[in-house]
């Protein structure tokens, strides 16, 4: 969650001190032209989606969603929808609320060993299944 930003914002840095020291001067970004609208939209979108992305675990009927400075328990039954992303294909889940939340409506995460259970597992719809089963159980749990 914050790895990638990280190294894409030292990168940033690093370019801009090497052709500073290199040239003497600033960068001129004008000159960048289509690669300068190309760069600062996928920074814009490297900070809209790093921003977004959380923490979730389950712990009891609850999700734990947390942003590692503070944390949210939320009850299934406020979920409104599990969803994969498509364009991050079995690696990124949406997490739509019904209400808000302390962390928004929707909340994105990228569950633990995407990247090698990517092939065989659905991260969204094991979520799902998760969630119906602990509502069909508390429909015989209220007294």
């Amino acid at each position: 969650m914050y790895i990638f930003p990280l190294l894409w914002y030292a990168l940033l840095l690093t370019a801009a001190v090497y052709i500073t020291l290199k040239s003497g001067h600033l960068p001129d970004l004008g000159k960048l032209g289509f690669y300068g609208v190309l760069l600062l939209a996928v920074t814009v979108f490297i900070l809209w989606l790093s921003s977004r992305t959380k923490r979730v675990g389950v712990i009891g009927g609850q999700l734990v969603v947390s942003s590692y400075f503070r944390e949210e328990r939320i009850p299934f039954r406020q979920v409104e929808r599990v969803e994969l992303v498509w364009w991050y294909w079995r690696r990124l889940v949406r997490i739509r609320f019904w209400a808000a939340t302390e962390f928004g409506e929707t909340v994105y995460y990228i569950p633990k060993w995407a990247s090698l259970r990517a092939f065989y597992s659905d991260p969204a719809k094991e979520l799902r299944h998760l969630i119906s089963e602990e509502q069909s159980l508390a429909q015989w749990n209220t007294p």
